[in-house]
């Protein structure tokens, strides 16, 4: 019992330690994808749910941010993630900026 614990306390630090650039607890990110001039009127965003790399549910496509959003000229495309724990919830976004005619 002596020895687990400090073994224990040991990989749990690792774990909250490793990668201090991408989070281990959590984690926000936002990827700036520009597709010419970045002006537009409408957003329109789609995301998807990982759980545990297990399951995953949502639709984060572009054709699903534009139905959505009823978007019909793309003027930019963002990724942003969100990560609690690494792996244990991770949700990708997409958002679309542009322009309905």
């Amino acid at each position: 019992m002596t020895r687990t614990y400090p073994i224990l306390l040991l990989l749990v630090s690792a774990l909250l330690t490793i990668n201090c650039r991408l989070g281990s607890l959590y984690r926000e990110d936002n990827y700036p994808g520009k597709l010419g001039k970045a002006e537009g009127n409408v957003q329109g965003k789609a995301c998807a749910f990982s759980y545990l790399f297990l399951v995953s549910t949502g639709d984060a496509s572009i054709e699903e941010a534009k139905r959505v959003s009823k978007i019909t000229k793309i003027r930019s495309i963002d990724i942003q993630v969100h990560s609690i724990l690494t792996f244990f919830i991770i949700r990708h976004c997409l958002i679309l900026t542009g322009e309905i005619e």
